[in-house]
């Protein structure tokens, strides 16, 4: 939606939620015709697969500015659709733009109210708005708004998760001897870990492509971390903070849109989760100053 408001104009676009009777087969469209409709496939899927399931959507959506005609109508008032954007985040089938083609033609010859004469599906992807992309991408701004755990869900989740409260300060406390100091860490560890647990968790249902790339990302520094630390006394052991912070950047390069807060509390988040979960030793880690 960023991206279509900034290439057309916020006062051009009408977003159109679906929460409420469904979006009729459309999300957004612009007063001078353009019609949004936005599919993204559980990736990652063979070129075959993910066409049928690109096309599948599309023959789904289409059909509901027909059967739905009077609700569309009403949404559209006196716009007339004369492109039919069918935004997907990769295509790579002709057989998608062959079937495009077809159902344009199928749907000129219904002679509907709503669609223009010379009505046409564009197959599209945001490398289609590059420079557009380029100017969302330089002022992100929060995806979501996650409120952090408060202490009494931090304490809960402790008690019930204790195993694994113990293995974060067995790790802990060949770094922090002092016993007050490591417990406060380790809340506020947990606390970290629960707010980008919570974070991704709100981030999945609706910026999947997002929620992807950032899962992408964390499982890739993982890798990496095993083979830094394979052994206890790797000479390139880093301190927590130092890890913490590098996987920050590498989300904030991989997935500009998560916006700074968002790509810290997956970050932190992901580093508490290793140190409970992964059989990866930090105890010669340093916590960082």
């Amino acid at each position: 939606m960023l991206l279509i408001q900034r290439r057309y104009g916020a006062g051009e676009v009408q977003r159109v939620p679906a929460t409420h009777g469904g979006d009729l087969g459309v999300e957004a469209f612009t007063f001078d015709g353009l019609a949004f409709q936005c599919y993204a496939a559980e990736e990652p899927l063979p070129t075959r697969e993910r066409y049928e399931k690109q096309r599948d959507k599309l023959t789904v959506d289409l059909a509901k500015l027909e059967k739905k005609r009077a609700e569309v109508c009403a949404l559209l008032g006196s716009v007339v659709i004369r492109r039919y954007m069918f935004m997907v985040p990769l295509f790579n089938s002709s057989k998608l733009v062959q079937h495009a083609a077809t159902k344009s033609a199928e749907y000129r010859a219904k002679g509907l109210p709503h669609l223009a004469p010379d009505f046409r599906i564009v197959v599209v992807t945001d490398d289609d708005y590059a420079d557009t992309r380029q100017e969302v991408l330089a002022q992100p701004r929060e995806l979501i708004e996650v409120d952090a755990p408060d202490e009494s869900s931090v304490q809960t989740w402790m008690g019930e998760h204790a195993e694994l409260v113990s293995v974060a300060n067995e790790k802990l406390r060949a770094i922090l001897a002092d016993e007050p100091r490591r417990a406060r860490y380790l809340q506020t560890l947990i606390t970290q870990h629960l707010n980008g647990d919570n974070a991704l968790t709100a981030l999945r249902p609706r910026f999947p492509d997002q929620w992807e790339a950032a899962k992408r990302c964390v499982n890739e520094k993982e890798h990496l971390l095993v083979l830094e630390y394979m052994e206890p006394h790797a000479e390139s052991a880093q301190t927590v903070l130092q890890i913490a912070k590098e996987l920050q950047a590498e989300l904030a390069a991989a997935v500009p849109t998560l916006g700074t807060s968002l790509c810290r509390a997956v970050a932190w988040g992901t580093v508490g989760d290793w140190l409970m979960r992964c059989p990866l030793s930090f105890t010669t880690l340093a916590v960082g100053s």
